[in-house]
Protein backbone atom coordinates (compact mmCIF):
# COMPACT_ATOMS: atom_id res chain seq x y z
CA UNK A 1 0.00 0.00 0.00
CA UNK A 2 1.65 3.22 -1.16
CA UNK A 3 2.08 5.93 1.47
CA UNK A 4 0.47 8.61 -0.69
CA UNK A 5 -2.60 6.46 -1.50
CA UNK A 6 -3.18 5.62 2.16
CA UNK A 7 -2.71 9.25 3.18
CA UNK A 8 -5.11 10.59 0.54
CA UNK A 9 -7.89 8.17 1.52
CA UNK A 10 -7.28 8.79 5.24
CA UNK A 11 -7.70 12.57 4.88
CA UNK A 12 -10.75 12.31 2.64
CA UNK A 13 -12.37 9.93 5.11
CA UNK A 14 -11.92 12.17 8.15
CA UNK A 15 -12.13 15.66 6.65
CA UNK A 16 -13.87 15.07 3.31
CA UNK A 17 -10.93 16.66 1.51
CA UNK A 18 -7.13 16.56 1.25
CA UNK A 19 -6.87 20.36 1.21
CA UNK A 20 -7.07 20.97 4.96
CA UNK A 21 -4.83 22.74 7.43
CA UNK A 22 -5.08 24.02 11.00
CA UNK A 23 -5.55 27.79 11.10
CA UNK A 24 -6.66 29.79 14.13
CA UNK A 25 -7.80 26.67 15.97
CA UNK A 26 -10.11 25.76 13.05
CA UNK A 27 -9.98 23.23 10.22
CA UNK A 28 -9.36 25.40 7.19
CA UNK A 29 -10.33 23.78 3.87
CA UNK A 30 -7.68 25.28 1.65
CA UNK A 31 -3.98 25.18 0.91
CA UNK A 32 -1.41 22.77 -0.48
CA UNK A 33 -0.32 21.07 2.75
CA UNK A 34 -1.07 17.63 1.26
CA UNK A 35 0.41 18.17 -2.19
CA UNK A 36 3.68 19.51 -0.73
CA UNK A 37 3.86 17.11 2.23
CA UNK A 38 7.39 15.77 2.77
CA UNK A 39 6.29 13.46 5.63
CA UNK A 40 8.70 15.20 7.98
CA UNK A 41 8.27 16.17 11.65
CA UNK A 42 6.75 19.60 10.93
CA UNK A 43 4.04 18.18 8.63
CA UNK A 44 3.38 15.40 11.12
CA UNK A 45 2.80 17.97 13.87
CA UNK A 46 0.39 19.93 11.67
CA UNK A 47 -1.74 16.86 10.95
CA UNK A 48 -1.67 15.83 14.62
CA UNK A 49 -3.11 19.25 15.43
CA UNK A 50 -5.82 18.78 12.80
CA UNK A 51 -6.89 15.45 14.28
CA UNK A 52 -7.05 16.90 17.79
CA UNK A 53 -9.23 19.78 16.57
CA UNK A 54 -11.52 17.36 14.76
CA UNK A 55 -12.01 14.86 17.56
CA UNK A 56 -11.06 16.52 20.87
CA UNK A 57 -11.91 20.23 20.69
CA UNK A 58 -15.11 21.18 22.49
CA UNK A 59 -16.71 22.92 19.50
CA UNK A 60 -14.63 22.09 16.41
CA UNK A 61 -15.13 24.38 13.45
CA UNK A 62 -14.22 24.23 9.79
CA UNK A 63 -14.01 27.06 7.30
CA UNK A 64 -13.77 27.52 3.56
CA UNK A 65 -12.15 30.60 1.99
CA UNK A 66 -14.55 33.58 1.86
CA UNK A 67 -17.15 31.77 3.98
CA UNK A 68 -17.93 32.06 7.69
CA UNK A 69 -16.88 29.13 9.90
CA UNK A 70 -19.34 26.30 10.51
CA UNK A 71 -19.49 23.34 12.88
CA UNK A 72 -17.28 20.40 11.94
CA UNK A 73 -19.57 17.34 11.53
CA UNK A 74 -17.73 15.24 14.12
CA UNK A 75 -20.28 12.44 14.41
CA UNK A 76 -20.42 11.94 10.63
CA UNK A 77 -16.61 12.05 10.46
CA UNK A 78 -16.26 9.41 13.19
CA UNK A 79 -18.87 7.25 11.47
CA UNK A 80 -16.89 7.46 8.20
CA UNK A 81 -13.62 6.78 10.00
CA UNK A 82 -15.02 3.69 11.74
CA UNK A 83 -16.30 2.37 8.40
CA UNK A 84 -12.83 3.03 6.96
CA UNK A 85 -11.18 1.02 9.75
CA UNK A 86 -13.53 -1.92 9.21
CA UNK A 87 -12.75 -1.82 5.48
CA UNK A 88 -9.22 -2.86 6.44
CA UNK A 89 -10.12 -5.13 9.38
CA UNK A 90 -13.73 -6.24 9.59
CA UNK A 91 -13.06 -8.02 12.90
CA UNK A 92 -12.77 -4.73 14.77
CA UNK A 93 -15.57 -4.23 17.30
CA UNK A 94 -15.80 -0.46 17.41
CA UNK A 95 -17.70 1.71 19.91
CA UNK A 96 -20.99 3.28 18.93
CA UNK A 97 -20.46 6.72 17.39
CA UNK A 98 -22.71 8.20 20.11
CA UNK A 99 -20.70 6.58 22.92
CA UNK A 100 -18.93 9.14 25.10
CA UNK A 101 -15.72 7.20 24.47
CA UNK A 102 -16.04 7.42 20.68
CA UNK A 103 -14.33 10.85 20.34
CA UNK A 104 -11.30 9.82 22.36
CA UNK A 105 -11.04 6.44 20.69
CA UNK A 106 -11.37 7.93 17.19
CA UNK A 107 -8.60 10.43 17.94
CA UNK A 108 -6.25 7.77 19.32
CA UNK A 109 -6.99 5.42 16.42
CA UNK A 110 -6.51 8.19 13.84
CA UNK A 111 -3.19 9.18 15.43
CA UNK A 112 -2.12 5.51 15.31
CA UNK A 113 -2.82 5.42 11.56
CA UNK A 114 -1.08 8.79 11.10
CA UNK A 115 2.03 7.47 12.88
CA UNK A 116 2.13 4.58 10.40
CA UNK A 117 1.75 6.96 7.45
CA UNK A 118 4.56 9.20 8.72
CA UNK A 119 6.84 6.27 9.51
CA UNK A 120 10.44 7.41 8.91
CA UNK A 121 11.85 6.43 5.55
CA UNK A 122 15.45 5.50 4.85
CA UNK A 123 15.18 7.47 1.62
CA UNK A 124 15.63 11.20 1.10
CA UNK A 125 13.98 11.20 -2.33
CA UNK A 126 10.47 12.66 -1.93
CA UNK A 127 9.11 10.71 -4.90
CA UNK A 128 10.30 7.45 -3.33
CA UNK A 129 8.96 8.44 0.10
CA UNK A 130 5.50 9.25 -1.25
CA UNK A 131 5.29 5.97 -3.20
CA UNK A 132 6.90 3.75 -0.57
CA UNK A 133 5.05 0.57 0.41
CA UNK A 134 3.90 0.97 4.05
CA UNK A 135 1.57 -2.06 4.10
CA UNK A 136 3.36 -3.62 7.08
CA UNK A 137 3.13 -0.41 9.10
CA UNK A 138 -0.57 0.01 8.35
CA UNK A 139 -1.38 -3.58 9.29
CA UNK A 140 0.57 -3.20 12.54
CA UNK A 141 -1.33 0.01 13.33
CA UNK A 142 -4.63 -1.83 12.82
CA UNK A 143 -3.43 -4.59 15.15
CA UNK A 144 -2.51 -1.95 17.74
CA UNK A 145 -6.00 -0.45 17.45
CA UNK A 146 -7.54 -3.90 17.87
CA UNK A 147 -5.35 -4.58 20.94
CA UNK A 148 -6.43 -1.26 22.48
CA UNK A 149 -10.08 -2.20 21.96
CA UNK A 150 -9.57 -5.63 23.51
CA UNK A 151 -7.76 -4.11 26.50
CA UNK A 152 -10.61 -1.67 27.03
CA UNK A 153 -13.20 -4.46 26.81
CA UNK A 154 -11.28 -6.52 29.39
CA UNK A 155 -11.07 -3.53 31.71
CA UNK A 156 -14.82 -2.96 31.31
CA UNK A 157 -15.49 -6.57 32.31
CA UNK A 158 -13.44 -6.23 35.49
CA UNK A 159 -15.09 -2.91 36.32
CA UNK A 160 -18.55 -4.47 35.98
CA UNK A 161 -17.91 -7.96 37.31
CA UNK A 162 -21.21 -7.93 39.20
CA UNK A 163 -23.22 -7.49 36.01
CA UNK A 164 -23.76 -9.70 32.99
CA UNK A 165 -22.87 -7.26 30.20
CA UNK A 166 -23.30 -9.91 27.50
CA UNK A 167 -27.08 -9.75 27.84
CA UNK A 168 -29.43 -7.22 26.29
CA UNK A 169 -32.17 -7.03 28.90
CA UNK A 170 -35.59 -5.47 28.39
CA UNK A 171 -37.84 -5.18 31.43
CA UNK A 172 -41.60 -5.74 31.38
CA UNK A 173 -43.03 -2.23 31.65
CA UNK A 174 -46.01 -3.54 33.68
CA UNK A 175 -43.68 -3.81 36.69
CA UNK A 176 -41.47 -0.76 36.19
CA UNK A 177 -42.82 0.85 39.37
CA UNK A 178 -41.64 -2.06 41.49
CA UNK A 179 -38.32 -3.58 40.42
CA UNK A 180 -38.55 -6.23 43.14
CA UNK A 181 -41.32 -7.94 41.13
CA UNK A 182 -38.94 -9.09 38.38
CA UNK A 183 -38.19 -12.77 38.90
CA UNK A 184 -37.97 -14.53 35.50
CA UNK A 185 -36.50 -13.82 32.07
CA UNK A 186 -37.10 -15.33 28.65
CA UNK A 187 -34.86 -15.01 25.59
CA UNK A 188 -36.66 -13.46 22.62
CA UNK A 189 -34.91 -14.35 19.38
CA UNK A 190 -34.71 -11.88 16.49
CA UNK A 191 -37.04 -13.98 14.33
CA UNK A 192 -39.87 -13.08 16.72
CA UNK A 193 -39.03 -9.37 16.48
CA UNK A 194 -38.37 -9.01 12.74
CA UNK A 195 -42.04 -9.19 11.62
CA UNK A 196 -42.71 -6.14 13.80
CA UNK A 197 -39.77 -4.02 12.61
CA UNK A 198 -37.87 -3.28 9.41
CA UNK A 199 -36.36 -6.26 7.67
CA UNK A 200 -32.62 -6.64 7.90
CA UNK A 201 -30.72 -4.96 5.05
CA UNK A 202 -26.97 -5.48 4.85
CA UNK A 203 -24.42 -3.14 3.23
CA UNK A 204 -22.72 -4.30 0.04
CA UNK A 205 -19.47 -6.24 0.45
CA UNK A 206 -17.77 -5.98 -2.95
CA UNK A 207 -15.79 -9.15 -3.62
CA UNK A 208 -12.54 -8.46 -5.46
CA UNK A 209 -10.59 -11.35 -7.00
CA UNK A 210 -6.95 -11.37 -5.92
CA UNK A 211 -4.19 -13.59 -7.30
CA UNK A 212 -1.01 -13.01 -5.23
CA UNK A 213 1.01 -14.75 -7.96
CA UNK A 214 -0.07 -11.87 -10.25
CA UNK A 215 -0.77 -14.35 -13.07
CA UNK A 216 -4.57 -14.04 -13.13
CA UNK A 217 -4.66 -17.18 -15.25
CA UNK A 218 -7.95 -17.60 -17.13
CA UNK A 219 -7.60 -21.37 -16.67
CA UNK A 220 -7.65 -21.02 -12.90
CA UNK A 221 -10.26 -23.21 -11.14
CA UNK A 222 -10.67 -20.54 -8.43
CA UNK A 223 -14.15 -19.39 -9.43
CA UNK A 224 -15.42 -22.95 -9.82
CA UNK A 225 -14.03 -23.90 -6.39
CA UNK A 226 -15.51 -20.76 -4.83
CA UNK A 227 -18.94 -21.32 -6.37
CA UNK A 228 -19.04 -24.99 -5.33
CA UNK A 229 -17.43 -24.51 -1.89
CA UNK A 230 -20.59 -25.69 -0.07
CA UNK A 231 -20.46 -29.06 -1.86
CA UNK A 232 -18.45 -32.12 -0.81
CA UNK A 233 -16.77 -34.07 -3.63
CA UNK A 234 -18.55 -37.37 -4.23
CA UNK A 235 -16.49 -38.92 -6.99
CA UNK A 236 -13.00 -37.87 -5.95
CA UNK A 237 -11.50 -38.94 -9.25
CA UNK A 238 -13.49 -36.24 -11.08
CA UNK A 239 -13.43 -33.53 -8.40
CA UNK A 240 -11.23 -30.47 -8.84
CA UNK A 241 -9.03 -30.21 -5.76
CA UNK A 242 -6.28 -27.94 -7.06
CA UNK A 243 -4.67 -25.92 -4.25
CA UNK A 244 -4.49 -22.16 -4.82
CA UNK A 245 -3.43 -18.98 -3.04
CA UNK A 246 -6.10 -16.94 -4.80
CA UNK A 247 -8.72 -15.29 -2.63
CA UNK A 248 -11.57 -12.77 -2.54
CA UNK A 249 -10.88 -9.42 -0.90
CA UNK A 250 -14.08 -7.82 0.46
CA UNK A 251 -14.39 -4.02 0.43
CA UNK A 252 -17.33 -1.66 1.14
CA UNK A 253 -18.69 0.85 -1.35
CA UNK A 254 -19.77 3.47 1.18
CA UNK A 255 -18.51 5.13 4.35
CA UNK A 256 -22.12 5.66 5.47
CA UNK A 257 -23.07 3.02 8.02
CA UNK A 258 -26.32 1.19 8.56
CA UNK A 259 -27.17 1.62 12.23
CA UNK A 260 -27.13 -1.37 14.51
CA UNK A 261 -30.45 -2.34 16.08
CA UNK A 262 -30.57 -5.18 18.65
CA UNK A 263 -33.24 -7.60 17.48
CA UNK A 264 -32.68 -10.24 20.19
CA UNK A 265 -33.07 -9.58 23.90
CA UNK A 266 -33.87 -11.15 27.26
CA UNK A 267 -37.31 -10.14 28.51
CA UNK A 268 -37.44 -9.77 32.29
CA UNK A 269 -40.92 -10.13 33.77
CA UNK A 270 -42.89 -11.44 36.74
CA UNK A 271 -44.43 -14.90 36.92
CA UNK A 272 -46.37 -16.73 39.59
CA UNK A 273 -49.35 -19.12 39.63
CA UNK A 274 -51.95 -16.38 39.68
CA UNK A 275 -50.31 -14.39 36.85
CA UNK A 276 -50.10 -17.44 34.58
CA UNK A 277 -53.69 -18.53 35.25
CA UNK A 278 -55.41 -15.12 35.42
CA UNK A 279 -53.36 -12.81 33.16
CA UNK A 280 -52.14 -15.26 30.53
CA UNK A 281 -55.08 -17.65 31.01
CA UNK A 282 -53.08 -20.76 30.25
CA UNK A 283 -51.42 -23.71 31.94
CA UNK A 284 -49.31 -24.93 29.02
CA UNK A 285 -45.56 -24.29 28.67
CA UNK A 286 -45.63 -23.62 24.93
CA UNK A 287 -48.70 -21.39 25.15
CA UNK A 288 -47.13 -19.37 27.97
CA UNK A 289 -43.90 -18.92 26.00
CA UNK A 290 -45.81 -17.68 22.97
CA UNK A 291 -47.99 -15.27 24.96
CA UNK A 292 -45.03 -13.81 26.87
CA UNK A 293 -43.03 -13.39 23.64
CA UNK A 294 -45.94 -11.59 21.95
CA UNK A 295 -46.22 -9.23 24.92
CA UNK A 296 -42.45 -8.71 25.00
CA UNK A 297 -42.22 -7.87 21.30
CA UNK A 298 -45.13 -5.42 21.54
CA UNK A 299 -43.59 -3.60 24.51
CA UNK A 300 -40.11 -3.69 23.00
CA UNK A 301 -41.06 -2.27 19.61
CA UNK A 302 -43.21 0.43 21.21
CA UNK A 303 -40.38 1.46 23.53
CA UNK A 304 -37.71 1.25 20.83
CA UNK A 305 -39.73 3.18 18.22
CA UNK A 306 -37.24 6.12 18.09
CA UNK A 307 -34.31 3.69 17.61
CA UNK A 308 -36.23 1.80 14.94
CA UNK A 309 -36.83 5.11 13.14
CA UNK A 310 -33.08 5.88 13.18
CA UNK A 311 -32.40 2.34 11.98
CA UNK A 312 -34.75 2.84 9.03
CA UNK A 313 -33.41 6.31 8.18
CA UNK A 314 -29.88 4.90 8.08
CA UNK A 315 -30.99 2.74 5.11
CA UNK A 316 -32.07 5.92 3.32
CA UNK A 317 -28.72 7.61 4.02
CA UNK A 318 -26.81 4.53 2.89
CA UNK A 319 -28.70 4.20 -0.38
CA UNK A 320 -28.38 7.90 -1.15
CA UNK A 321 -24.62 7.69 -0.66
CA UNK A 322 -24.43 4.67 -2.96
CA UNK A 323 -26.34 6.54 -5.67
CA UNK A 324 -24.20 9.67 -5.23
CA UNK A 325 -21.02 7.65 -5.47
CA UNK A 326 -22.02 5.59 -8.52
CA UNK A 327 -23.24 8.67 -10.37
CA UNK A 328 -20.00 10.50 -9.52
CA UNK A 329 -18.24 8.04 -11.83
CA UNK A 330 -17.40 9.17 -15.33
CA UNK A 331 -19.95 6.80 -16.84
CA UNK A 332 -19.65 8.26 -20.34
CA UNK A 333 -15.95 7.39 -20.30
CA UNK A 334 -16.54 3.95 -18.76
CA UNK A 335 -19.02 2.88 -21.43
CA UNK A 336 -17.40 4.37 -24.51
CA UNK A 337 -15.03 2.34 -26.68
CA UNK A 338 -11.89 4.36 -25.93
CA UNK A 339 -8.65 2.83 -24.65
CA UNK A 340 -8.77 2.99 -20.84
CA UNK A 341 -5.66 4.50 -19.29
CA UNK A 342 -4.62 3.12 -15.91
CA UNK A 343 -4.40 6.48 -14.15
CA UNK A 344 -7.96 7.34 -15.18
CA UNK A 345 -9.10 3.88 -13.99
CA UNK A 346 -7.49 4.52 -10.59
CA UNK A 347 -9.13 7.94 -10.38
CA UNK A 348 -12.56 6.38 -10.93
CA UNK A 349 -12.00 3.44 -8.57
CA UNK A 350 -11.05 5.88 -5.80
CA UNK A 351 -14.45 7.56 -6.15
CA UNK A 352 -16.36 4.46 -5.16
CA UNK A 353 -14.18 1.85 -3.39
CA UNK A 354 -13.23 2.06 0.28
CA UNK A 355 -9.80 0.58 1.01
CA UNK A 356 -8.51 0.88 -2.55
CA UNK A 357 -4.82 1.20 -1.48
CA UNK A 358 -4.90 -2.41 -0.29
CA UNK A 359 -6.25 -3.52 -3.67
CA UNK A 360 -3.47 -1.57 -5.39
CA UNK A 361 -0.88 -3.33 -3.22
CA UNK A 362 -1.90 -6.66 -4.78
CA UNK A 363 -2.18 -5.60 -8.42
CA UNK A 364 0.76 -3.19 -8.61
CA UNK A 365 3.56 -5.03 -10.34
CA UNK A 366 1.20 -6.84 -12.70
CA UNK A 367 1.27 -6.10 -16.42
CA UNK A 368 -0.58 -2.97 -17.51
CA UNK A 369 -3.15 -5.18 -19.21
CA UNK A 370 -3.93 -7.01 -15.95
CA UNK A 371 -4.04 -3.81 -13.86
CA UNK A 372 -6.43 -2.15 -16.29
CA UNK A 373 -8.62 -5.26 -16.42
CA UNK A 374 -8.77 -5.57 -12.63
CA UNK A 375 -9.61 -1.89 -12.08
CA UNK A 376 -12.30 -1.86 -14.75
CA UNK A 377 -13.80 -5.02 -13.28
CA UNK A 378 -14.05 -3.33 -9.87
CA UNK A 379 -16.00 -0.47 -11.47
CA UNK A 380 -18.36 -2.76 -13.37
CA UNK A 381 -18.89 -5.07 -10.39
CA UNK A 382 -19.67 -2.05 -8.18
CA UNK A 383 -22.31 -0.86 -10.65
CA UNK A 384 -23.88 -4.34 -10.82
CA UNK A 385 -23.94 -4.67 -7.01
CA UNK A 386 -25.49 -1.22 -6.52
CA UNK A 387 -28.10 -1.95 -9.20
CA UNK A 388 -28.99 -5.23 -7.48
CA UNK A 389 -29.15 -3.51 -4.07
CA UNK A 390 -31.58 -0.87 -5.38
CA UNK A 391 -33.75 -3.47 -7.10
CA UNK A 392 -33.90 -5.68 -4.00
CA UNK A 393 -34.35 -2.98 -1.36
CA UNK A 394 -35.54 0.20 -3.12
CA UNK A 395 -39.24 -0.26 -2.42
CA UNK A 396 -38.72 -0.78 1.31
CA UNK A 397 -36.22 2.08 1.61
CA UNK A 398 -38.52 4.44 -0.29
CA UNK A 399 -41.21 3.49 2.21
CA UNK A 400 -38.91 4.48 5.08
CA UNK A 401 -38.04 7.76 3.34
CA UNK A 402 -41.75 8.56 2.96
CA UNK A 403 -42.60 7.48 6.50
CA UNK A 404 -39.90 9.65 8.04
CA UNK A 405 -40.38 12.65 5.73
CA UNK A 406 -36.91 12.50 4.21
CA UNK A 407 -37.75 15.38 1.88
CA UNK A 408 -34.13 16.27 1.05
CA UNK A 409 -33.50 12.69 -0.06
CA UNK A 410 -36.66 12.57 -2.15
CA UNK A 411 -35.83 15.93 -3.74
CA UNK A 412 -32.30 14.72 -4.53
CA UNK A 413 -33.52 11.52 -6.21
CA UNK A 414 -36.11 13.33 -8.31
CA UNK A 415 -33.58 16.02 -9.19
CA UNK A 416 -31.05 13.59 -10.62
CA UNK A 417 -33.61 11.52 -12.54
CA UNK A 418 -35.09 14.63 -14.15
CA UNK A 419 -31.65 16.18 -14.74
CA UNK A 420 -29.92 16.66 -18.09
CA UNK A 421 -26.98 14.38 -17.24
CA UNK A 422 -29.29 11.49 -16.39
CA UNK A 423 -31.14 11.98 -19.67
CA UNK A 424 -27.85 12.03 -21.58
CA UNK A 425 -26.74 8.81 -19.87
CA UNK A 426 -30.12 7.23 -20.61
CA UNK A 427 -29.68 7.99 -24.32
CA UNK A 428 -26.24 6.34 -24.22
CA UNK A 429 -27.64 3.32 -22.38
CA UNK A 430 -30.38 2.85 -24.98
CA UNK A 431 -27.79 2.72 -27.76
CA UNK A 432 -25.61 0.29 -25.79
CA UNK A 433 -28.61 -1.90 -25.05
CA UNK A 434 -29.11 -2.45 -28.77
CA UNK A 435 -25.61 -3.95 -29.10
CA UNK A 436 -25.61 -7.76 -28.60
CA UNK A 437 -23.48 -8.97 -25.68
CA UNK A 438 -21.14 -11.90 -26.02
CA UNK A 439 -22.10 -14.31 -23.27
CA UNK A 440 -19.36 -15.74 -21.00
CA UNK A 441 -18.28 -19.36 -21.43
CA UNK A 442 -16.85 -20.01 -17.95
CA UNK A 443 -17.24 -18.85 -14.36
CA UNK A 444 -13.91 -17.05 -14.74
CA UNK A 445 -15.23 -15.11 -17.73
CA UNK A 446 -18.46 -14.36 -15.83
CA UNK A 447 -16.48 -12.40 -13.23
CA UNK A 448 -15.11 -10.11 -15.96
CA UNK A 449 -18.33 -10.01 -17.99
CA UNK A 450 -19.84 -6.65 -18.95
CA UNK A 451 -23.37 -6.68 -20.32
CA UNK A 452 -24.53 -4.13 -22.86
CA UNK A 453 -27.53 -3.69 -20.53
CA UNK A 454 -25.41 -2.73 -17.51
CA UNK A 455 -25.77 1.07 -17.69
CA UNK A 456 -29.42 0.77 -18.71
CA UNK A 457 -30.13 -1.48 -15.73
CA UNK A 458 -28.46 0.94 -13.30
CA UNK A 459 -30.37 3.97 -14.56
CA UNK A 460 -33.61 2.01 -14.72
CA UNK A 461 -33.20 0.89 -11.09
CA UNK A 462 -32.76 4.52 -9.97
CA UNK A 463 -35.76 5.62 -12.05
CA UNK A 464 -37.85 2.82 -10.54
CA UNK A 465 -36.77 3.92 -7.06
CA UNK A 466 -37.91 7.47 -7.84
CA UNK A 467 -41.26 6.07 -8.99
CA UNK A 468 -42.03 4.79 -5.47
CA UNK A 469 -42.08 8.40 -4.26
CA UNK A 470 -44.44 9.50 -7.04
CA UNK A 471 -46.72 6.52 -6.37
CA UNK A 472 -46.84 7.30 -2.64
CA UNK A 473 -47.79 10.93 -3.25
CA UNK A 474 -50.43 10.04 -5.82
CA UNK A 475 -52.04 7.47 -3.54
CA UNK A 476 -52.59 9.93 -0.68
Amino acid sequence: MKRIDIFREFLKTIFGSTTVKATGGKIYKSGNLFSTCDFGDKAHEEYLNLLKIAYLNKNPQMQRPNYPPEAFPRTESIQRFFAYLKAYNDRLTLPDVNDTYANTFACKAAITILEAIFWNSDSTDIFHIRNEDISGNIRKSLDDIKDALVARDIKAVFNAVDRDNSKNYFYDTDYSNDNSQYNYSLTVEKWSVIPKVSRIIYPIPLGIYIDPSKRYDNNSPYFFNLTTSSFTPFNKDNAQTVATDEFCLSKPLSLVGIRYFPLSFDYVTHLDDATILNNYKCANKHALNQLVIEKAVKQYTDYMAPSIAEYEKSFVDYLEDLIRRVLSLDLKWLYDDSKKKIEKCREEVEKILIGYPEVYSYIDGCSDEVIEKQLLTILHQAIIEITTFINNNGKDIAGYANAHNCEKHIKYIKGIVYGNRFKELTDISEKLKAIPSKEPHSLYERYYYTSSNELYDLLNSISAYKYYFNKSKNST
